[in-house]
């Protein structure tokens, strides 16, 4: 399959499924309900409509189309529109990275896209799960094609080298000697209060929600039981627990806003209300597991991996800026 990098920046671009092959494989007893209603409701949108504008080139409908159909029987009719904001604000970052790409002529060459593409098919008809079906087969039965693909890894690749360019081992060694206790097995174990804003569209849906976590994070600080507030406030399952999570490694298992918030608390702090995609979190580290002896030629490839994601973020956060982007949905 794609490198590890490649990996994650198709999610952190969310690109939607087609360059994690594998999530194929775990979707194939997925139901079918609600199938026909999906459909239904994106046929009726007008196809030639232009949702975005990204320096220039648009997003139209016809592309959000093609991506809500691969999502048939996962969704609810009634989820469309705000599932159709999450489709143009992925196709946004992947027009602005593509444009970028091009503009630095870091793109990847036709022969590294093949090869990585010739990988992946081998991969797909190896894999058991598959039946198999060929790479163009289970890309068809998810609305997807090898196009599709190879532009994704096109991007994924054309990024690894561009940010790979500032990296050497004194930049990736002091990353590691910085941030030990993401490699070295170091977990804390914490209890949050979630105020969730996936499904929320509207400002003033958004502001009730930052109103809320604040009143939450007031009565903890006022001296009142987490665990109480946490039953009280948060829209996570955890509240049940008083908000307890469990034990949890620095990387791997929860986001990285969260987990990094968690990390730079000590022993009964609680944190600040912080933002990622679920929402608005207060966290409370609750007991901390010291890690173990690590050495740097352990993790390195992993070490330079993740200097990589972080480069992403900040190179899409600066696009995103500089940009000039017009939403009109």
């Amino acid at each position: 399959m794609l490198s590890r990098f490649a990996k994650m920046a198709g999610i952190a671009l969310g690109l939607m499924v087609c360059v994690q092959v594998y999530a194929f494989t775990a979707e194939t007893g997925a139901a079918e309900l609600h199938t026909v209603a999906v459909k239904d409701a994106v046929q009726e949108t007008g196809k030639g409509k232009v949702l975005a504008t990204v320096n220039g080139e648009n997003v139209t409908q016809d592309e959000v189309n093609k991506i809500l159909n691969r999502f048939a029987g996962r969704i609810e009719k009634e989820q469309i529109p705000l599932v159709t904001k999450q489709i143009v604000e992925s196709l946004v970052t992947q027009k602005l990275i593509m444009q970028f790409i091009r503009d630095k002529k870091v793109e990847a060459s036709q022969a590294e896209v093949e090869e990585e593409l010739n990988r992946v098919r081998n991969d797909a008809l190896a894999n058991p799960e598959l039946q198999g079906q060929t790479l163009e087969e289970v890309l068809e039965s998810h609305g997807g094609s090898v196009e599709d693909l190879r532009r994704d890894i096109t991007i994924s690749l054309s990024l690894e080298k561009y940010l790979e360019q500032d990296l050497n081992d004194q930049k990736i060694k002091a990353y590691f000697d910085k941030n030990k206790a993401a490699y070295d097995g170091s977990e804390v174990k914490a209890s949050h209060i979630l105020v969730n804003t996936q499904r929320m569209v509207t400002e003033k849906e958004l502001a009730q929600a930052k109103e809320k976590i604040k009143k939450a994070k007031a009565e903890v600080d006022a001296g009142k039981d987490f665990a109480e507030v946490a039953r009280q406030y948060s829209d996570c399952p955890s509240r049940e627990q008083g908000g307890d999570l469990g034990f949890f490694e620095r990387r791997g298992r929860m986001v990285e806003p969260f987990a990094a918030a968690a990390f730079s608390l000590k022993k009964g702090q609680i944190s600040d209300p912080i933002e990622t995609q679920f929402g608005y979190h207060i966290i409370k580290v609750t007991e901390i597991k010291k890690g173990h002896d690590i050495k740097f030629d352990e993790v390195k490839r992993n070490v330079k991996v993740d200097m990589m994601s972080e480069s992403l973020n900040v190179l899409l956060n600066e696009l995103k800026q500089k940009a000039k982007i017009e939403i009109k949905i």
